[in-house]
């Protein structure tokens, strides 16, 4: 709601509360050589292995013949080392959901 809504509204003698601002987003640089890791990882994001049981939802890892794809349809210069930065990110993706559990 900007100033002049606001005024049209008290002219009829209603008040009305503005929301806050909404919070700034998180911003956070991506350096050029993570580039196509943070690519493929965004790309890879519903490609998680789980397992459901009495305890909950337990994610497993990626499923790799998934990822596989994701790599080579996305063409990168170097697949081998995208590959190996996303099981880097994997393991730490991991270790974060099972504090969530625990």
């Amino acid at each position: 709601m900007d100033d002049d809504v606001e005024a049209q509204f008290a002219r009829m003698g209603v008040i009305v509360d503005r929301p806050a601002a909404p919070p700034a987003t998180e911003v956070f640089e991506v350096l050029p050589p993570n580039g196509d890791a943070l690519d493929a990882w965004l790309a890879c994001q519903t490609q998680w292995r789980i397992a459901a049981g009495m305890g909950g939802i337990v994610y497993l890892g990626l499923d790799y013949g998934a990822v596989d794809v994701v790599l080579r349809r996305m063409r990168f210069a170097d697949p081998d080392a995208v590959f190996a930065d996303l099981t880097v990110m994997e393991g730490a993706a991991l270790k974060v959901f099972g504090e969530k559990d625990g």
